[in-house]
């Protein structure tokens, strides 16, 4: 009797069926647009600043600040802070009143992931991103360890932090809580070289800022569905600066944000369809006080936001997707007559074609009900060609008509507001070209070049009017154009890493179709559009040492229509050192950093002063099981 153990097999190869692991990435989503991705592994350098710095140091769109803690907006591709979207899980946080998000109110060691869509792109989360769309992630991980995360930082102008993470749970439900505090004063010295005859040095008074906040998620999966269930609450308290040519007035300008955001996401996957729904509450408080002119403002806005999509592929070629969306807005301030409601529906059609193996296309067609006013569609049109089977190579083409509905504010701010405001419209188009080589197993270098052109009509603008206050009204059309292109070179061996990340955005944004009393400035830059901007990040790794070092230039932003006055340009570097051990279960990474490396004294906004050289202290532990 033979022992089944002990016989030999001539041929030990057992063939079974092939598995298919199938996975959606941002790039097969997206196909021929530009997108942008972050990952937690280049977010977790910057646990201790906002989401706005973090933009601002890797990307090559340009953040509009007025300083450490103050408001914070972004701007790609020529456009304005209000043609920018911001989202969390493809959930719009785009303030129905004012149409923007403050970028500066999110810490970015609350975020996992972060995609950034430009121009068209943005159409397959939301409308009215004429410039682009940054889509803010928090996701689950779904291995089974449980995680301790505790992260403090202190450092200069009275500055300190604190971020805590807590994971827990199993391969089918995952618990993950994040709370974060911060404060500083930013009572940091300056040279004023706008207020006399001579420049001398000041201290900058009332810039206080605190923050605190959590996120927490729960998510439960099984074989075809996740369910998922997000909290997120954070409260701003800010003493609002004035500008340098100003005196400081007592008692100063304060400003309260509190906002509260909560979202429930059912996803299943069942064969070859794929079906999604989302539904958000979004309640945002802010509250300004100014008691030397006698002005307190107090806005109130809530949301309710539904989203649903479903996906089928149809044979080996189609993929179709619709999508509804649904956001209603209730507004109550001191500001408008009265409440103000408003509702808008839209629905999508996104159909993709994989033609051949190197070509795949894809259009989206929108239409937009807001209060039971129908609105002209808009669509997208999109291509991706991999020329190339051996390389990936990528040449990707675009585009686009985007539409956005005028804000609450344009419209009823009292005085001032236009109720007959006509949408924003957009044309936008690109062309991208990308290629990654892998020359060696460890070296990896990726170059991109992008073109864009977009003609913005009926852009609304405020501007003085004929009863000693400003009006909103349609008044200008908008044609920007540019080039975008980035270099990242990565090689790893034995123990060393060195990674660099380069990029350069020339932007040209002027007005067009001008009346005749306008007509002198045809061809000049609007104000607060930089042409240039540089972004370069260098990280150096041996075993245990690391070093970042980022270097950032940004060109002359003009301060008027007949860019006559401007503010000059100017160069930020940042050094960051650090070891990182482990022990066991245990991991440990101690940081210094030293912002504004080289004292560059410059301001991003017109008398609003930036810190000069200070420093950052930051250690972080980590307990897994």
């Amino acid at each position: 009797m033979h022992l089944h153990g002990q016989i030999s097999l001539r041929n030990d190869t057992i063939l079974i069926r092939e598995v298919e692991i199938k996975g959606r990435t941002p790039r097969q989503e997206y196909a021929g647009f530009k997108i942008t991705s972050l990952d937690s592994s280049l977010i977790s350098n910057y646990s201790h600043q906002s989401v706005a710095d973090l933009i601002s140091e890797n990307s090559g769109i340009y953040i509009k600040t007025y300083g450490s803690g103050g408001l914070s907006t972004a701007s790609f591709r020529g456009t304005g802070s209000g043609h920018t979207q911001i989202a969390w899980n493809k959930i719009n946080l785009n303030s129905p009143m004012v149409g923007q998000f403050d970028m500066s109110l999110v810490p970015a060691g609350l975020i996992d992931d972060i995609n950034i869509l430009y121009g068209g792109g943005s159409m397959n989360i939301s409308s009215g991103g004429f410039g682009g769309i940054i889509d803010l992630e928090t996701k689950a991980d779904w291995s089974d360890k449980n995680i301790v995360h505790l992260n403090a930082g202190v450092g200069s102008f009275g500055r300190y932090s604190g971020l805590i993470k807590i994971k827990t749970g199993t391969q089918g439900f995952q618990s993950v809580t994040k709370a974060f505090i911060k404060n500083a004063e930013n009572d940091f010295r300056y040279l004023n070289s706008v207020s006399g005859a001579d420049p001398y040095w000041e201290t900058r008074e009332n810039n206080q800022v605190r923050q605190k906040g959590f996120i927490q998620e729960f998510y439960l999966k099984n074989a075809h569905s996740t369910y998922s269930a997000r909290l997120w609450f954070q409260k701003t308290s800010r003493i609002l600066p004035v500008p340098v040519i100003t005196q400081a007035i007592s008692p100063p300008e304060k400003q309260d944000d509190e906002s509260f955001r909560a979202m429930v996401t059912y996803e299943s996957s069942l064969g070859s369809a794929n079906f999604n729904l989302t539904a958000a509450f979004i309640s945002d408080k802010l509250e300004y006080d100014n008691e030397m002119a006698d002005v307190y403002s107090r806005n109130f806005s809530k949301r309710i936001l539904l989203r649903s999509e479903l996906e089928n592929k149809i044979g080996e070629m189609w993929k179709v997707r619709l999508a509804v969306n649904n956001d209603f807005n209730t507004v109550n301030t001191n500001n408008y007559e009265a409440e103000k409601i408003r509702n808008v529906l839209s629905a999508d059609v996104i159909a993709q074609a994989d033609i051949t193996n190197w070509l795949t296309t894809s259009f989206l067609i929108r239409e937009l009900l807001q209060n039971d006013k129908l609105l002209p569609p808009d669509f997208s049109a999109s291509t991706e060609i991999k020329p190339f089977r051996e390389k990936y190579y990528l040449i990707k083409a675009n585009y686009s008509r985007n539409s956005k509905i005028p804000t609450l504010n344009d419209m009823y701010w009292s005085p001032g507001g236009n109720p007959e405001l006509k949408n924003e419209n957009g044309y936008l188009s690109e062309i991208t070209l990308e290629m990654t080589n892998i020359l060696t197993g460890s070296l990896r270098i990726k170059n991109d070049l992008t073109f864009f052109r977009n003609h913005l009509n009926n852009m609304i603008q405020w501007h003085p009017g004929e009863f000693s206050y400003w009006e909103a009204d349609n008044l200008n059309n908008i044609l920007t154009t540019g080039l975008e292109t980035g270099f990242d070179v990565s090689y790893s061996n034995s123990g060393f890493i060195l990674s660099l990340n380069a990029g350069y955005t020339y932007t040209k944004a002027i007005y067009s179709d001008l009346d005749n009393d306008k007509a002198s400035l045809a061809g000049n830059q609007l104000i607060y559009i930089p042409e240039n901007q540089i972004n370069t990040l260098l990280r150096i790794c041996w075993h245990h040492v690391y070093s970042i070092f980022n270097t950032g230039y940004t060109g002359r932003r003009f301060l008027d229509a007949d860019n006559s006055q401007y503010l000059p340009p100017f160069s930020v570097s940042d050094l960051r050192i650090g070891l990182k051990l482990t022990a066991g279960n245990i991991y440990y990474d101690a940081g210094f950093a030293i912002e504004n490396l080289f004292n560059v004294d410059y301001q991003n906004i017109a008398y609003y002063p930036m810190p000069g050289r200070n420093y950052l202290l930051t250690i972080i532990f980590q307990l897994k099981k």
